[in-house]
């Protein structure tokens, strides 16, 4: 378990937080204006809200917002050993759409607007090790999807840079802490304690690097139960696979080719209501999700107040993987998704998965995610916890993570997007763009609390 003085010092980090978070009409914004279709800042900056429709043969298949932000941002974990474990730089990073508002952050969490400085406030602590310094050695860097379910195509940087020993770095104690890496990956599986970007650098790093001197979840040697079965999975070879890692993308292709989809930005000016102030909330589809405008104070963040449109999902969603041994090696099940605001249209997400309700632009594809739900209902449960998506754009949006055990025994359906992976494939594919989704992401960071 993570020790009480990481947690205490959270948790002290909650009790001192000093920001408010007050719902406004998006008419009394100052810093926001309705034009071209789209609710933008006035600098032209930071993410704007648009209307997006997204058509299949001809024919609309989905409309609603999404968050365009096309710009790339940096998250980063800065690594260092000390006292010869490997430690990392956490930020505890008020958000005003946290649950708790701080939650443990990645050392640089910035989008490029924020590292440049758009919003004239302070700078971007530690950002010269993510962009060149030669005092830092780069152990991972990708690409990595956001919410394709509430974002429009957008991707950030997920980095690991190792710093060396000797360096020391003037902290603010107040903001930064190192950690062990074995401490932060055991708040992985823990309620509302490391934050959604946080949770995806973690999973598209590098392991063996995190596990420092140790074999990635070798710890389990020897106790049996999950932890030991990952470390089976985690070194399984080719011949234990049920399909290469080639196959598993090809997999992914094929669904982009069988089940193509068109998306285009369109005006938001069908949510006439909103336009006119008689519904303050924008609205996503099927009642999944709202947009509402919100006025923030704090003085722990690089301006001390602001306003802006904020994601909120009043439904708890889900996340599910199910595991299962194939002649005794663990494989963990992947299933092609589309989702709206995909680039590359599909990618691989949980098992099951319920994003409040936000339907699907493919929607014949539905009837495959019934017949999963009816074989999880006969799963041994494994791992579950809540967890907050990234509370900068979206408002105490909470979802179950879920992983689940089947019985070697138990039949399963055998389909075009559903892959089983070893967790030796799952290490190798993560760090590849456009492959995990967000949400697949942080399963697979909850598995390193056995690391």
């Amino acid at each position: 378990m993570p020790s009480e003085s990481l947690l205490s010092w959270l948790e002290g980090r909650r009790g001192l937080c000093d920001m408010t978070v007050q719902e406004i009409p998006w008419q009394h914004s100052g810093e926001w204006r309705y034009r071209e279709g789209a609710l933008q800042h006035k600098s032209g900056g930071f993410f704007s809200i648009v209307g997006v429709e997204a058509t299949a043969g001809g024919r609309p298949t989905l409309r609603q917002p999404l968050i365009n932000q096309p710009e790339v941002g940096i998250l980063g974990f800065l690594l260092q050993h000390r006292g010869g474990e490997p430690h990392l730089l956490i930020q505890a990073k008020p958000e005003p759409g946290n649950i708790g508002l701080s939650q443990a952050a990645p050392s640089v969490q910035a989008t490029r607007s924020n590292y440049k400085r758009l919003h004239h406030g302070k700078p971007t602590a530690f950002l010269q090790y993510f962009t060149g310094d030669p005092a830092a050695t780069v152990r991972a860097d990708s690409l990595q999807s956001e919410q394709g379910t509430r974002f429009l195509g957008k991707y950030n940087r997920n980095m690991t840079v190792e710093l060396p020993a000797a360096l020391e770095l003037d902290l603010d104690d107040a903001v930064y802490r190192w950690a062990p890496v074995r401490e932060v990956c055991a708040l992985l599986v823990s309620d509302f304690q490391i934050n959604t970007d946080a949770r995806s650098v973690l999973a598209s790093s590098d392991w063996s690097a995190l596990a420092g001197g140790d074999a990635p979840f070798s710890r389990c040697r020897g106790q049996g139960g999950f932890g030991e079965a990952l470390l089976r999975s985690y070194g399984a070879g080719p011949a234990a696979e049920q399909a290469s890692d080639g196959e598993i993308l090809q997999r992914l292709e094929q669904l982009r080719a069988a089940h193509p989809f068109a998306v285009a930005t369109v005006p938001l000016d069908d949510q006439v209501d909103w336009l006119e102030g008689r519904q303050p909330r924008l609205l996503g589809p099927a009642g999944s999700f709202d947009v509402r405008q919100v006025a923030v104070s704090s003085s722990e963040r690089e301006v001390h107040s602001w306003d802006q449109p904020i994601v909120a999902q009043e439904r708890e969603g889900t996340a599910v993987l199910l595991a299962r041994e194939f002649g005794g090696v663990l494989h963990l099940l992947f299933r092609g998704r589309a989702e709206i605001g995909f680039r590359e249209g599909f990618q691989y997400g949980p098992a099951l998965q319920d994003a409040g309700g936000a339907p699907s632009p493919v929607p014949e594809l539905d009837a495959e995610e019934r017949l999963l739900e009816a074989i999880h209902r006969r799963a041994t449960p494994v791992l579950s916890n809540l967890h907050s998506d990234e509370g900068g754009r979206f408002y105490r949006s909470v979802a179950r993570y879920s992983i689940a055990l089947l019985d070697p025994a138990d039949e399963l359906p055998v389909s075009p997007s559903l892959s089983w992976m070893t967790l030796a494939q799952i290490a190798r594919l993560v760090k590849r763009q456009g492959v995990f989704s967000n949400e697949a992401r942080s399963l697979i960071s909850m598995l390193l609390a056995y690391l």
